[in-house]
């Protein structure tokens, strides 16, 4: 029955259900919606007048859509869109408002980490599409955990200076804070850094066996420095290397040489993450095929 099909196709748009989520519920309706058809053909209604029926009776569209991404994820789509949309604001919000607050000598490394930290909300929200289970949700909060690591001793020195006696510690910066510095080791820190962000991914993978979750390290990795880029940037143009000051940056020229490492590094860090995104893929399809034939 054509009608119950697109009927069934709007319900299901825009829910971000997966392909196979998608076949379950459609299989379900479309089984509801077919038998009370053929209840209210018995009942005397014509065929035209039963589809019509049941499709007022089974619900609006808008209502189904909350009930199945609500079911889904746990939270209404609208709900999740909203929240992040919020952070988005919030993000663009505070970035201004640095802009404005450095305008009048008022500039410091909260106002710098403020912006950092809504983007960062705004994008674990939406990917909030991408998760199902708890242990999808612990292994989405997970993901930043390296580049907080390196705002900590950027912006705090926390572990900055020594680990035990004589021991510069900063790895974390180096590796995971490429958004303000021009590291003098150039394109090896970037490597190192990948290694990280891939070992980082697979045993996410290994817990979630959800690819999506699994490439965002790298995602995240390409915001992060974006984000800085744009920051800095602005602060840059707005005010000229002279009149501004940040607890991180180490000057217009060097910031502006850094944006040639920092553009490679988001190309890198694409190509891995469509690389194991890729990789992921076909281990999710053989693993499938090997149950399904294991099962025969």
């Amino acid at each position: 029955m054509k009608v119950i099909e697109q009927y069934l196709d709007k319900v299901l748009r825009f829910t971000f259900l997966t392909k196979r989520e998608k076949a379950e519920w459609r299989e379900e309706m479309a089984a509801h919606l077919h038998s009370s058809v053929d209840y209210l053909k018995r009942e005397g209604l014509s065929e035209v007048e039963a589809i019509e029926s049941s499709i007022q009776q089974f619900g609006s569209i808008s209502e189904l859509r909350r009930t199945i991404t609500k079911e889904t994820y746990g939270f209404n789509m609208k709900t999740i869109i909203g929240y992040a949309l919020a952070g988005l604001i919030l993000f663009i919000v505070s970035l201004v408002g640095g802009l404005i607050a450095n305008q009048y000598v008022v500039h410091n490394r909260y106002i710098e980490l403020i912006p950092i930290l809504w983007i960062t909300v705004c994008a674990l929200i939406a990917c909030l599409v991408f998760t199902r289970k708890r242990v999808d949700r612990l292994c989405l909060l997970s993901v930043p955990l390296f580049f907080t690591l390196g705002y900590l001793q950027a912006y705090f020195q926390v572990m900055y200076y020594y680990w035990g006696e004589g021991f510069t510690f900063n790895m974390f910066e180096k590796l995971f804070f490429s958004g303000v510095f021009h590291t003098s080791g150039g394109i090896e820190f970037t490597l190192i850094a990948a290694v990280f962000l891939a070992a980082q991914a697979l045993i996410i993978f290994v817990i979630s066996k959800n690819k999506y979750i699994s490439i965002l390290p790298f995602v995240f990795s390409i915001l992060y420095t974006f984000v800085h880029m744009l920051m800095f940037s602005l602060y840059y143009a707005c005010f000229g290397s002279d009149q501004f000051s940040s607890s991180v940056t180490q000057g217009y020229s060097v910031f502006l040489e850094g944006n040639v490492q920092r553009v490679m590094e988001m190309g890198m860090n694409l190509a891995m993450a469509a690389l194991l995104f890729v990789l992921f893929k076909a281990w999710g399809y053989w693993a499938a095929k090997r149950k399904l034939s294991s099962a025969s």
